[in-house]
Order: structure tokens, then sequence, then C-alpha cells
């Protein structure tokens, strides 16, 4: 049975998720197209922008009353005491993934289990070396972040076959590949974060924003976070644009001229939009490259780095997840799947974050490890009590 302890305050409603379908997946060596022709006003020119973006930022920005840790208990977790769980993340250029990788050996250590941890570098090469590092090993469990199971199909059958589990995290779910006793899927608020950052920018605009976003094509997950975003601008900010400018964690060094170009060619642009903190850095680099400083820059998924970076002022708005919570739900989930046990569904929060709320946040790295970002912190020891080790 699936469920979970929903907090009271996450939104006022839960968004219908619109994934966009993909008829194949990009590999993430792929090249980069600038604005990949993908450019177009979200609606009538006389249309007036919807209050509701205004009216949904309040609850973006405030902190949880509790996080939704799930309830069902687990047994016999002292038995997988000396085993080792890999943790893949797709890259570890994003800073996202340091935070999750550290509460996720936290979590596991606390189990009595090791983690190794191998960069995925962006590549399919490298991921597919991680998963057969894994296998050949005879890891308890493999916890792939942010890659898509095409990317690595081969290594992630093989790694299953042989009797070792695997959770995918930060990916919209594969419907060919469905949860079983083998493989779960940890969904996180990528879209919900897309939609935050545009209600921002609706609101900031006052309804009149051309934006440009350099968006991930590392697989289909990012694309359906934007498309969810999209669907919401185009009901809050009729008269919004948006430019799509494909970039991939493969590919770095392509970012800052891609940006630039983009920029170049429409001058109208004066909202940049960094789907992941990740690309933050070169997409900075290609709005100097363009000679703009009228651009407000906007990010998603952001750590320590780019939390700071709002308080300076040199970003506008940025969303999170609560990345250190979701290691020690990678870790749960990896747990039921080794116990044989049915896994929850689960719940990753997240929060807008700009001056007008930075000040409360305790910027360090001991309060993003706790989750306090998000809501009280303590969560671990209730992940504790749920197997039994408190």
């Amino acid at each position: 049975m699936r469920s979970a302890r929903r907090p009271a305050r996450l939104t006022p409603r839960r968004r219908p998720r619109t994934w966009a379908a993909a008829a194949g997946i990009a590999l993430l060596a792929g090249t980069l197209t600038a604005c990949g022709g993908d450019s177009e006003a979200t609606g009538s020119a006389d249309a007036a922008p919807s209050s509701a973006a205004g009216d949904e930022l309040a609850t973006a920005m405030k902190p949880l009353d509790a996080y939704p840790v799930p309830t069902e208990k687990l047994d016999k977790v002292d038995s997988l005491a000396g085993r080792t769980i890999f943790y893949i993340p797709i890259t570890k250029q994003a800073p996202q993934f340091t935070t999750t990788e550290k509460t996720l050996t936290a979590a596991a250590e606390a189990a009595g289990l090791r983690v190794q941890v191998c960069d995925g570098k962006g590549t399919p090469t490298d991921i597919g070396g991680c998963i057969g590092q894994a296998t050949d090993a005879g890891a308890a469990a493999v916890i792939a972040d942010a890659i898509p199971y095409k990317l690595a199909g081969n290594g992630l059958d093989a790694a299953q076959k042989a009797g070792i589990p695997v959770v995918i995290s930060n990916q919209v779910p594969d419907p060919a590949h469905p949860a079983s006793k083998t493989l779960t899927w940890v969904p996180v608020p990528g879209g919900e974060q897309q939609v935050r950052l545009f209600d921002w920018i609706t609101a900031d605009s006052r309804g009149k924003a051309n934006i440009l976003i350099n968006q991930s094509s590392d697989g289909p997950s990012p694309a359906a976070y934007v498309a969810e975003g999209r669907a919401t601008l185009e009901k809050n900010c009729p008269n919004c644009k948006l430019t799509v400018n494909q970039v991939t964690s493969s590919n770095f060094a392509l970012i800052p001229s891609s940006t630039s170009a983009a920029l170049l060619k429409d001058p109208a642009i004066t909202y940049v939009d960094s789907q992941f903190e990740q690309y933050l850095q070169p997409t900075q680099g290609g709005v100097q490259q363009a000679s703009r400083t009228d651009i407000k820059v906007v990010t998603g998924s952001v750590s320590l780095g780019g939390m700071k970076a709002v308080k300076s002022g040199s970003l506008a708005a940025a969303t999170a997840q609560a990345a250190a919570y979701q290691g020690w739900v990678n870790t749960d989930a990896a747990l039921r799947l080794i116990l044989g046990q049915p896994v929850p569904e689960y719940t990753i929060p997240t929060r807008l974050f700009t001056k007008d709320n930075i000040g409360d946040v305790e910027l360090t790295e001991e309060a993003e490890l706790s989750g306090e970002w998000f809501g009280p912190a303590g969560f671990s020891e209730d992940f504790k009590k749920l197997w039994g080790i408190a």
C-alpha cells in the first residue's frame, strides 16, 4: 500500500502534472541548439494577466509546518549491517547532489550500511561504468540520481537480474519501466519549481515578461518540468513570451555562447532562467558576454551557493527542493526494496526564495544539511524510529 503523510502547508492545491510525451531521449553527448527554434508568446496581446500567480507566491515562500515523513515502519534493518549502497548522481557538477550524497551517507551509516559514490559525469559511458561496478561488487542497492532509465537501460536491467534493487530519483517515472519489487521511482517537484519561478516572473514583470530559459536536454524529465511551467505561464501570463535554449551537462563550454546568442537575437528578453543551478555560472557568463546589465536571472534546484547569490542580489529568485531530506527518502526507499517491503509514496518539499524571505534563512552548510530551510528539522530521527534504530 502506498501512502504518505502530507504537510499542512506545501501548496494550496495539487497541480495536475502535465508530463511531456517523449518519443525518445536526447543522449547527454548531444550538441546544443541555441534557442532550439522554440520561441513564442504564450497568449494574445490584449489578454490580461491572471492574478493566480501572485496569489500563490506567498504560500510558495513559506516553510512547512512539518516534513511529510512516511508512517510505514520497516523491520529487520539491522540484518543489512555491513552491506553497501551505490549512489550514482548523473553528474557531481550539480551542487544539489552533494547535499543529497552527504545526508544519504549519514542515513545509510545510521542503518549500519556503507555508501559508495560513483560520478556519472553526464555521459552514458561513465554512468554505465558506475552501474557495472555496483553489479560486480554485489551492491545491496543502486540509487541512480537524475538518470533516465533508457540512458542506462542495459546496466539497470543487469543489476536487477543480479538481485540488486534500483531506486531512480529526480526523474519522471518511465511508463516502460514501472515500479516493481526491484525498481522504484522517487519523483521530485521539478515541474512545481518551474511553475513557481514563472509565477514570480509574472508578478515581477506585471504580466509582460520576455523570458529565456536554459533548459536541460539530459533526458525527458527537464522538458516535462518546463512543459508544466509553460502550461501555468500560458494561463497566468498570457502576454509573456518564452524562448527555450537547449543545454546539457555533458558540454558546459557551449552554454555561455548559446545564451549570449539567444540574447543578441532577441534584445527584448529581460529574464533568464537557468533551469538548474548547475547551469547557473555559464548562464550568467552568457549574460555578461551579451553585455546585458538589465537581465534578471533566476534558477531552480538551488543550494547554498545559489542561496547566497539571492542574498547578495546577483540572483533575483530561486527555487530549491529539500535535497537533505531527499537523502533520507532515497535511503528509506532502498532499504524497503532490499527487505522486500512496499515502498510508500514520497513528497519532496520545495520552496521559493527571493530578497523578501532570504533574510529569514540561515545560510550555512549545517542549516542546509539539517533541512531547516524548508521546515522544522528532525526528520532524520523520524526515519530512525521508522527503521527501529532510534
